[in-house]
């Protein structure tokens, strides 16, 4: 995979726990791998170069909820990405793309259009556009469920004290389990 892709360049890191793992996934700074199934509950390595995302998933004050990833274990570093960051391994649940219809698809099409939509009433404001339109979303009534308006606030919550980005537009920045729960499964970057 080229870095002109958009996807991290980087050979998965050589560590016990994702040595013969099947790569099933990959990101601007990420790479997901097949993890075992334990209790019945599906789960992935996400082998994490971002600063940001790392702090997305481990902090202890990071957002957390019905519409969060499950975070099992940190299980520490794995070398270093082309990028320079260490590679960090996260063992979370395992998440699915979004189907064709249903309803965390309409909910996640209405967020990432409402967002696209206030980035672009923003966008004179550059760099801040991303922020100011996810407050956009937790400020103006839309129909959010509770527990998805009380996501979107603790995302902005999360970005603003990380000097996050937000990124409600990617397709794999919103998947959904199992049971049809739309997780925000990836939803900021560095600046």
């Amino acid at each position: 995979m080229a870095e002109a892709d958009g996807l991290l360049p980087d050979p998965v890191p050589d560590h016990p726990l994702l040595n013969g793992r099947k790569e099933i996934g990959r990101g601007e700074s990420t790479i997901v791998l097949e993890a075992d199934t334990v209790d019945g509950q599906e789960r992935v390595y996400k082998v994490l170069s971002s600063p940001t995302d790392y702090a997305y998933y481990t902090a202890e004050d990071r957002p957390t909820g019905n519409h969060f990833p499950v975070v099992f274990a940190d299980h520490g570093t794995a070398g270093r990405s082309s990028r320079g960051f260490p590679f960090h391994i996260v063992e979370v649940e395992r998440l699915y793309p979004l189907p064709g219809s249903g309803e965390a698809v309409e909910v996640a099409t209405k967020l990432s259009t409402s967002y696209f939509d206030a980035c672009m009433m923003w966008r004179n404001l550059a760099q801040d556009m991303g922020r100011i339109a996810l407050h956009h979303l937790t400020v103006t009534p839309m129909g959010w469920s509770d527990a998805v308006q009380e996501s979107l606030k603790a995302l902005e919550v999360f970005s603003g004290e990380y000097g996050a980005l937000p990124d409600l537009i990617k397709a794999d920045n919103l998947m959904m389990r199992k049971d049809g729960t739309l997780v925000f499964s990836d939803p900021v970057f560095m600046e």
